[in-house]
């Protein structure tokens, strides 16, 4: 049949409710009040609006429904049925379900309009339901016959009772046994909460008022002891120091008024500076002079390395402050452990791979070293050749090196112009960078073709068979290594520079303050007597010659560096008593003398070496540069500064600063115990242990279940995770902890803020709990993309709520 037009329905409701107008008359006035034998009354109509009608007893259960809000005409017959407690779909009951006097099944419950089974009180029957042909009880008490029937068998509808409630009262005697224990699980867990909040209140109370404060007070006493025992250590280091200086004869070296200038004071300081930065690549820290750092320390004159001016600043430790004390004490405790250079200076081996990374390899045929002994290992330093055999320049890998701030002051600048050891340097560096270019250029050209090697071959047999390939990586290797610490000596000298020309531009700084820190420079330079005595000499270019001329013309291969003031004189008083330099120096002087007496001078270092032959041997003083020596215990100078060389870290200072730091490590770690036991006393006030407390027997924990292909594991407080099955570790993060919800008398455990799904929603989860004796994941679902929803037996919803909702 063609559907009825939307707009006919109206019309065709109308025509409906003519039809039985007839027989459905409107309740009046005086009848409303005591209805006629047999009617009934009811709202007729499809709408709340319906007027109140009688209907007449041949209308009673004639099969047509004339009561569509509650169906009470149509009892018998169902012809009101569809919709619940014998209504249409979605409107309340709004009459009393009673029976018409007719027979037939008489509610037993006390709610108007519903039946209730006798042997099944949680089924409830709609009026609809009853005498509709449907055994709906198990005893089929829903179905029994008119009572005016009197021929009439009884309820056609077998009792099946103890079969259906068998099932149900086994059902019901789990629910009730998952419900009692689990029950007892969630109580156990409130109670467990409630003695662990208890528990964490006091601890709380006993860290705050008694830990802490206990803690507080040891520390305090711990570092009155510490203070004392600095104290103590720079008693002891100043006098050490005062013995030092207290030496006559270094106090000869330095005080002499007219050859020891300011300038020429702090030209001896850079010129030591670089020396020992030549001599050892321990004495250079980021790029600064540490004897001249440790020397300053020494004095109790304090630089801020990290000032952005252009020259550095500094100030004097003042002994009258104990802030100051332990500031200068731990300075001096650094130094005795070795750590004042910790961290600063870049290593060689970093400086290599610096420099090499950027560097083009260049081909050159490299001799088997298999065929040699260990003495070309042992010689051989990879720290200063890369893999080209080029020369590292070690200055140029430190970033951020100090000593390259020289800037635009003219006090650096005149003192840099004026040192006197810079000219060998420059002549070594440029016959040795021309020899180094020299022989990477012929190793790039020895790569020619096949044609180019036969026309050549007769040649290269006459040539390469004197050639010791050995001995020619090693001399390569020493020139590099050379270079490597002429540069690392000049670092070390312009960084010197800048912090001399602080001191001799600032009006405190007097020539006494110079002339100490040349003394004390020189002992932490640990350089040789000899090296000493010709930075002295070499400074004083003015001292009286026995050079000077019998009118022979020298050629400057005779003229080396020594030959100014070799043989060593010294100063004459009117009196005829030689004054300066102290006869300790002259003889150190000497001894330099007789040690370059083969030294080979060199015209200026400005001609292009291109064409120079590559050298199989360099040894010390090859091309007039002698590398400098460090002092032994058997030098003459060395005995000044044995009361330096005794001083020691004190045990009872090393056991009084662990004392402290232990203490003070123990307090941090006990406040931030306090702080974190706080914070879950504040969220145990919160929502995060549910109702009561009852997750707190769950928090942690992690429970699991496998689905399809994968395998969810979710954790209370944690992380809810998606893996494959037999994944051990990863997988895909569904969400992290955010609440549990109650919401009518259901929890539901949420995670959200999971890993986002390709081209959809951020991942989340959650977890319907229902009551069980254990805890356990029921099954898994994706209801919506990238949304997972579980189901969990749990004894914390074994609650009140669930014992009434399940008549319990």
């Amino acid at each position: 049949m063609a559907l009825l037009r939307p707009s006919l329905l109206p019309l065709l409701l109308i025509l409906l409710s003519l039809i039985h107008n007839h027989n459905v008359a409107p309740v009046s006035a005086e009848e409303s009040s005591s209805p006629s034998p047999g009617t009934l009354r009811c709202l007729s109509g499809w709408t709340r609006s319906s007027k109140l009608y009688t209907i007449s007893p041949d209308r009673i259960n004639d099969g047509y429904c004339d009561c569509p809000l509650d169906g009470l005409d149509e009892i018998e017959t169902g012809a009101c049925s569809g919709s619940m407690d014998g209504m249409w779909t979605g409107i309340p009951s709004s009459s009393s379900f009673q029976s018409n006097g007719g027979g037939g099944a008489s509610s037993s419950s006390s709610n108007s309009g519903v039946f209730v089974c006798p042997q099944q009180p949680s089924l409830h029957l709609p009026p609809s339901r009853i005498n509709d042909g449907i055994c709906d009880c198990c005893d089929g008490a829903d179905e029994q016959p008119p009572k005016s029937d009197e021929s009439a068998a009884s309820s056609p509808c077998p009792d099946v009772c103890d079969t259906v409630l068998a099932a149900e009262r086994e059902a019901q005697k789990k629910l009730q046994l998952d419900y009692t224990l689990g029950s007892q699980g969630r109580q156990s867990s409130i109670r467990q909460f409630q003695t662990w909040k208890e528990e964490l209140k006091h601890k709380i109370q006993n860290v705050s008022g008694r830990d802490i404060v206990h803690l507080e007070q040891r520390l305090q006493d711990a570092k009155l002891v510490l203070s004392e025992k600095r104290i103590d250590l720079v008693k002891v280091w100043t006098l050490a120091v005062d013995e030092v200086l207290s030496h006559s004869t270094l106090k000869e070296i330095v005080t002499n008024e007219q050859r020891m200038s300011v300038q020429t004071l702090g030209l001896f300081i850079i010129s030591m500076c670089q020396l020992s930065g030549e001599a050892s690549a321990d004495q250079v820290a980021n790029g600064r002079c540490l004897p001249f750092d440790r020397a300053s320390l020494d004095l109790g004159i304090l630089w801020d390395h990290d000032g952005d001016g252009d020259l550095p600043s500094f100030h004097v430790f003042d002994a009258e402050t104990e802030e100051s004390i332990a500031n200068y004490a731990d300075k001096l405790m650094l130094r005795l452990e070795g750590k004042d250079a910790r961290g600063d200076s870049t290593t060689k081996r970093e400086v290599k791979k610096a420099t090499n990374k950027n560097r083009v390899k260049r081909p050159h045929p490299e001799p088997d070293m298999d065929d040699f002994d260990d003495d070309y290992h042992d010689y051989h330093d990879d720290d200063y050749i890369g893999d080209s055999g080029d020369y590292i320049n070690e200055k140029d890998s430190e970033e951020g090196d100090v000593g390259n701030k020289e800037g635009d002051n003219a006090t650096v600048k005149n003192l840099m112009e004026k040192l006197p050891l810079l000219a060998v340097r420059d002549a070594f560096k440029m016959h040795g960078q021309a020899l180094l270019a020299s022989s990477a250029t012929d190793n790039d050209a020895g790569t020619d073709t096949e044609e180019d090697e036969e026309d050549s071959a007769t040649e290269d047999e006459t040539s390469d068979n004197n050639v010791d390939p050995m001995a020619l990586s090693m001399a390569r290797s020493t020139i590099s290594k050379r270079l490597g610490n002429i540069d690392r000596g000049e670092t070390s000298s312009k960084s010197a520079a800048r912090y001399v020309a602080a001191l001799i531009e600032n009006s405190s700084s007097d020539l006494e303050d110079l002339q100490n820190l040349v003394i004390m420079t020189m002992y932490h330079s640990k350089l040789s007597s000899e090296d000493i005595a010709e930075i002295i000499y070499t400074l004083s270019l003015s001292f009286p010659t026995d050079q000077q001329g019998d009118g022979t013309e020298q050629t400057c291969v005779d003229v080396t560096p020594w030959s100014d003031w070799c043989p060593p004189v010294t100063l004459v008083s009117q009196s005829g008593v030689k004054y300066y330099p102290p006869p300790l120096i002259v003889a150190a002087a000497e001894r330099r003398c007789s040690q370059r007496e083969d030294a080979i001078g060199v015209c200026s270092g400005k001609e292009e070496e291109t064409d120079a032959e590559f050298p199989l041997s360099v040894p010390d003083g090859y091309y007039a540069y002698y590398e400098p020596q460090v002092r032994t215990p058997a030098d003459e100078i060395s005995p000044f500064f044995a009361a330096m060389d005794l001083l020691r870290m004190p045990g009872d200072l090393t056991n009084a600063k662990k004392t402290v730091e232990d203490i003070d490590t123990k307090l941090v770690s006990t406040r931030r115990e306090l702080t974190k036991m706080e914070k879950e006393l504040d969220s145990s006030d919160s929502s995060k242990y549910g109702v009561d407390g009852e997750l707190f027997m769950m928090r942690d924990s992690c429970h699991k279940i496998e689905s399809g292909k994968y395998e969810y594991e979710v954790c209370i407080f944690g992380k809810a995770t998606q893996r494959d099955i037999g994944q051990k570790g990863g997988g895909t993060h569904l969400g992290s902890w955010d609440s549990v919800l109650m919401e009518n008398g259901h929890r539901t455990l949420k995670w959200d803020k999971g890993t986002k799904c390709w081209n959809g929603p951020v991942r989340s989860a959650e977890v319907i709990v229902t009551c069980g004796r254990a805890t356990k994941i029921l099954s898994a679902d994706e209801p919506e993309t990238c949304r997972y929803v579980f189901t969990m037996e749990s004894p914390i919803a074994c609650d009140e709520q669930f014992k009434l909702n399940n008549s319990l």
